[in-house]
Parts: structure tokens; C-alpha cells; sequence
């Protein structure tokens, strides 16, 4: 797989491109934007591209690892290796990189049960970027879901921001940039990645998925909100419809057991927004053409039977609230214990 194999980024792709056409590559980048977006592969995909041995630089360009073999070759086909902005996805380099075993690419992320990128984790990047790339043009450092750096780990990481080593390339993957510091946003250039539209989506799960019809891959694309990586990794269907038994088990009375163990309550405080959404929807316009869930009609137009608009808009909210609140550790059986309340309370139910 190369840059150009990814699809629905072409906006991001061509930035990263032109920095290498150029020559003028950041030492430091943000790629921000939701999950499941493509974010991660395009960094991978990048740093591919930049030690493929294929795009070797060369003093004054990118060239072919053959070519230092024919001296002939060089006059004539150096125009068209400057521009070569691409992996080639086979030499030694790019398939080390694609198994995780570059000895001059590092990924990391949170570990443990918080959760979080340590300061250990920096330190150990701090030390292996002090030494000079092993075989490739650079050493490339992918720091997925960035912003769960500790305090500790973003201060360490602050330093090397300020004082970059030499042929080195720092990759912030975030799909919440908002909570990086605003002096690591600062030191790196932002690149924006964009959901797919739904059109174009189902377009590309029809052709990956033969037997999968219009109405089905027109349903995949609006659940996944245009994240194509949610699309096809997991089955967005069947946790829709286990969201929605949930839903009915809460507001009828709230148990322990109510959740399956597959789903979290982050996760199912997720999808009732889209319930939400929709029935607020249903309310305003009984227009079944403007749900996502379309083949739901019948479940959204009982739930929003016995309820305000207004008191659906402000259920959304206070359910909001409730999963933003969940990361300062809120106990879970009185957060479900409420939601249930909430729920019976602004849906009618008894």
C-alpha cells in the first residue's frame, strides 16, 4: 500500500506530497481528526515513503535505488525522480516498516490500564533519536492518540519539539487535538483529515463488497459518519442494534446487567446520541427520509411518541455531559442508575 491507495484524503495527501516535491518537510506535524479517518495509515504510508529505498534522496533529489549503478541514467531521468512523491510499497524499507520492525520508525501509543503515553515512552524516543538514522533518510516517529500523553510525558515532549535532532520527522496523531497543550500545537504544522462523504463511501463499500446492496452500504456509510476505517473493521450494524436493545432495557428499569460485556458504556453513550438525533428528527419534521436509521422507523416513531422535542434536545445534553464526565472516573453503576432516570423521565416513560 502507498499514499496513493488511500482513499477519500486526497486534500492531505497532496500537502504531504508537495512537502517532499519541495523539500521542505516539517520536523513536526499534526494529523487531527476523527477516528477510524485514516490518520494513523497515512502516517505510516508517509513515513514509507520517505525511507523508501526506491525515492532514496540524493543530494539534489529522489532517486532510484538502480541508478547508482548507471551513471548514464542520471541526466535523463532526473526530472521525473524529483517528483517522485511515493512508496513503492515492496523494497526492503517499505516492508519493514509495514511489520513494525524499521529500525529507524517508531510507533507508539497509551498502554496500561490508564491509558496514557508515559514519560518513559518519550524518553526512550528522545534516546533513539539522538543517534543519526540507522538505514534509512529519516528517523520518523508516530505518536498515535497524542493527546493521551500525561503532564509529564507532554512537558518531555516539549523539549524535543523545541530542539529537534537533525533527519528526524514527528507524527501527533489526534482525534482530539483540543486537549494536546497549546505549546505542542503550536510547534507543529496541523494537517486537517475530513470524513468521506456518504456518497462516496457507499460507492467504496459496494465495489470492496459485492453482495452488499445500495440500501445496506447507504446505512454502513451514515453510521460510520464517513469514517471509513469504522466502516470496515467492525460490525457497525449489529452494535446499532444492540445500542437499541439497551435503550429499551434502560428505560424500562434500569439493571446491572442491562449491557452486553461488548459494549462500554462510552460506546452506548454514543450511539444513544444517534437515537437521539433522530427521534428529535421525527419530531420536528415526521419525515422518515431524514433518519439515519431509516429501517428504525417504527422503534423512533413509538420512542418520540411520548416525549417533547424540547425535552429530547435536552436529554441529548444532559447524556452528553454524562460521557464527558466519565474520564474523571464517575462511577458507573450510579452514571447508569441515573441515565436510566433521565431517560424515563424526559422520554415519558414510567
Amino acid at each position: 500500500m502507498a499514499l496513493k491507495d488511500i482513499i477519500g484524503q486526497e486534500r492531505a495527501i497532496n500537502i504531504l506530497q508537495g512537502c517532499i516535491a519541495k523539500k521542505r518537510i516539517p520536523h513536526a506535524m499534526l494529523f487531527a481528526g476523527d477516528e477510524g479517518i485514516g490518520k494513523r495509515l497515512t502516517a505510516i504510508n508517509f513515513a514509507k515513503t520517505l525511507n523508501c529505498i526506491r525515492v532514496k534522496s540524493y543530494e539534489s533529489g529522489f532517486m532510484s535505488k538502480d541508478l547508482f549503478d548507471d551513471n548514464s541514467k542520471l541526466e535523463t531521468q532526473n526530472s521525473e525522480l524529483e517528483t517522485q512523491t511515493d512508496s513503492c510499497g515492496q523494497c526492503p524499507s517499505c516492508v519493514k516498516i509495514d511489520k513494525g520492525n524499521h529500525p529507524d520508525v517508531f510507533i507508539v501509543g497509551p498502554e496500561g490500564d490508564g491509558g496514557q503515553i508515559k514519560v518513559s515512552v518519550i524518553r526512550e524516543l528522545e534516546r533513539a533519536f539522538s543517534y543519526k538514522p540507522f538505514e534509512g533518510n529519516y528517523k520518523v516517529a508516530i505518536i498515535d492518540n497524542a493527546e493521551t500523553m500525561n503532564g509529564e510525558a507532554a512537558n518531555a515532549f516539549l523539549d524535543t519539539l523545541e530542539a529537534p535532532p537533525s533527519q528526524s520527522i514527528l507524527i501527533l496523531i489526534s482525534s482530539r487535538p483540543d486537549m494536546l497543550l497549546p505549546t505542542i500545537r503550536s510547534r507543529c504544522q496541523r494537517i486537517s483529515f475530513t470524513p468521506l462523504p456518504v456518497y462516496k463511501m457507499t460507492d467504496v463499500l459496494q465495489k470492496k463488497f459485492k453482495d452488499l446492496d445500495h440500501e445496506r452500504s447507504l446505512l454502513l456509510s451514515t453510521l460510520s459518519g464517513g469514517k471509513l476505517g469504522h466502516a470496515l473493521n467492525e460490525d457497525l450494524i449489529a452494535q446499532r442494534d444492540r445500542s437499541f436493545n439497551i435503550l429499551q432495557l434502560m428505560l424500562n428499569r434500569f439493571e446491572e446487567d442491562s449491557r452486553d460485556n461488548k459494549t462500554s458504556i462510552e460506546e452506548w453513550l454514543d450511539w444513544v446520541q444517534v437515537w437521539l438525533r433522530d427521534m428529535a428528527v421525527f419530531k420536528a419534521t415526521e419525515r422518515a427520509d431524514l433518519l439515519i436509521n431509516k429501517d428504525r422507523e417504527g422503534e423512533i416513531k413509538d420512542l418520540s411518541e411520548t416525549a417533547t422535542l424540547k425535552d429530547i434536545l435536552k436529554l441529548a445534553r444532559e447524556l452528553y455531559n454524562i460521557r464527558t464526565n466519565l474520564k474523571f472516573n464517575l462511577n458507573e453503576k450510579l452514571s447508569l442508575n441515573y441515565t436510566s432516570l433521565l431517560m424515563r423521565k424526559r422520554l415519558g416513560k414510567k
